[in-house]
């Protein structure tokens, strides 16, 4: 385990985008009826952000690490 530091962000994208996250992840959480959190990150992976451009996150992850679309 590393040391982390949490602080304040002045971005208010970030804010937006992580209430607006934990707003899906509950709706996502009640229409799968799951608490399974993998799947609901997997979920949520598929939901465009607008954050990024309104990109998806799982397809920037791909691009990040080089992966093919079908290993993620």
């Amino acid at each position: 385990m590393n040391e982390v530091s949490v602080a304040k962000t002045a971005n208010r994208s970030v804010v937006g985008t992580m209430n607006e996250f934990a707003f899906l992840a509950e709706g996502y959480r009640e229409d799968m009826d799951t608490l399974d959190l993998v799947a609901l990150s997997l979920r949520l992976a598929d939901t465009p952000c607008g954050a990024l451009k309104h990109d998806y996150p799982q397809r920037l992850v791909r691009e990040l690490v080089g992966a093919p679309a079908h290993w993620i």
